[in-house]
């Protein structure tokens, strides 16, 4: 029969048509198909059914004698006609998967395409069939189709919206479509699609329940699926933010301090070692009736040489037993401050602007030096990525900044200055510190988890 023509019931069960399945419009009834002929569909974006979930669809379904709404399905041979041949051009991948999931289902069977909780449902309520419509004319949506109703009964996870969203847009469809057909903004999209680059270890962490803010954190702030896994690891081990993760996975090398001691002279070492002596026999030493080692080094100095002659010679030769200096308290905390700052300019301007003017506001009203502004120049130009224009001279750096008219660059660069500024102040050992350094160290501790040094926790009052 011709495509439109009016009078031919689509029959239902595992009977073979001869005709295209696009030649009849949408079935209008509602149909009753055994549970054992409806089949997932394979561009579901749900990877995860709870229990609790379909217990409690289970329960309603009992109280109220079936389901409140029907089921929507299309036949397994027009389903596989529409994206065997898209498949194969586009994501031979998937149609492995495919042909898994429905190329030994019996022709007459169906996928469903809305539903799939339900039929679940029913099976567990005791139920034999489930009321269906038949919507061929939905085939091309499959994968979208799952969304909107998975969103608004048992919702989706962050990273099941993600796959969903990823496959409506690999079968051509724009973003705002996307958006226009599930009711989510373009935005959420946008960042939902953007988890997809998290790696698999990190992606399921997701679905078993870390905040997608999180996530988002280490995307925005890393830039490998390396770089990503790692700072998981150390979220998993050292029981940290994501932020302070990220930061302690662009954190250059520690510097190495001296606050180890030196290793402790062998006892029997003397501390002073005297010139080579003469080597002389036992019976030569009892004769003269005392032991080597207790002889005057003048008298037993074969060249003559006067003591600081000899002092000179165990110098040069032993520069072991020189006394070195002691470390400088203040130059490692500031070198440390200063490895803070960097990490703080490699992770971007942080998210809480209160914390953030509370140390760009002193810096304003303080009139950067010139020293300070250099000084945050090379912090910005040093940088894993440089930030900023690429201009070596810091006057001219600044002068492009303000022309850019970049407000995130802008107040990327200020940060870089206002810290400058705080450690400009911080190195300055003829004043003491103040609730502007405490602010500062506050700014450290919090962006990049910074711990203060005791000599910092005692210049600070202790506090």
């Amino acid at each position: 029969m011709a495509a439109g023509a009016s009078g031919p019931t689509m029959t239902f069960g595992r009977k073979k048509k001869t005709r295209s399945i696009w030649d009849d419009p949408d079935a209008t009834e509602v149909v009753e198909i055994p549970l054992e002929q409806l089949h997932p569909n394979p561009f579901n974006p749900r990877l995860v059914y709870r229990d609790e979930d379909i217990d409690e669809l289970t329960e309603s379904i009992k109280a109220e004698g079936g389901v409140l709404q029907d089921l929507s399905v299309a036949e397994v041979e027009g389903f596989l006609e529409y994206w065997r041949p898209r498949l194969a051009e586009t994501q031979p991948e998937k149609l492995d998967e495919l042909e898994d999931k429905l190329g030994s289902v019996p022709a007459g069977d169906y996928v469903t395409l809305i539903g799939h909780n339900r039929k679940l449902a029913l099976a567990r309520a005791g139920k034999d069939t489930a009321p269906c419509k038949v919507t061929n004319s939905k085939i091309p949506r499959a994968r979208l189709l799952g969304l909107p109703e998975n969103m608004r009964r048992i919702p989706l996870n962050p990273i099941e919206e993600a796959l969903g969203f990823q496959g409506a847009l690999d079968d051509g469809m724009l973003q705002a479509e996307v958006a226009a057909q599930t009711g989510c903004k373009q935005p959420h999209i946008s960042r939902r699609i953007k988890l997809l680059k998290l790696p698999t270890e990190v992606r399921q962490a997701v679905m078993d329940g870390l905040a997608v803010s999180e996530a988002e954190i280490l995307l925005d702030r890393l830039t490998t699926p390396e770089q990503h896994l790692q700072a998981w690891r150390v979220m998993k081990e050292e029981g940290l933010k994501a932020a302070f993760a990220a930061a302690k996975v662009l954190a250059p090398p520690a510097p190495t301090t001296s606050k180890s001691k030196a290793k402790p002279e062998s006892k029997a070492k003397p501390a002073h070692p005297v010139p080579q002596q003469k080597t002389t026999s036992p019976g030569e030493q009892a004769a003269k009736g005392s032991p080597a080692a207790d002889a005057n080094p003048a008298e037993t100095n074969p060249t003559g040489a006067d003591d600081d002659a000899s002092k000179l010679a165990v110098e040069q030769n032993h520069p072991e037993g020189q006394t070195k200096p002691e470390p400088d308290p203040s130059a490692e905390a500031a070198q440390l401050r200063v490895q803070a700052c960097r990490t703080v300019l490699e992770l971007g301007v942080p998210s809480n602007p209160r914390e953030t003017l509370r140390l760009l506001a002193p810096a304003l009203l303080a009139v950067p030096s010139k020293a300070a502004r250099e000084t945050a120049h090379e912090w910005l130009r040093s940088t894993a990525k440089p930030i900023g224009p690429d201009v070596t001279r810091a006057d001219e750096y600044f002068a492009e900044v303000s022309a850019s008219g970049d407000a995130k660059l802008t107040a990327h660069v200020a940060l870089a200055v206002a810290l400058a500024v705080a450690e400009q102040r911080a190195s300055d050992a003829s004043r003491p510190w103040d609730v502007q350094d405490r602010d500062y160290l506050a700014h450290l501790k919090s962006a990049v988890n910074y711990q203060p040094t005791d000599w910092e926790l005692d210049r600070l009052g202790g506090k």
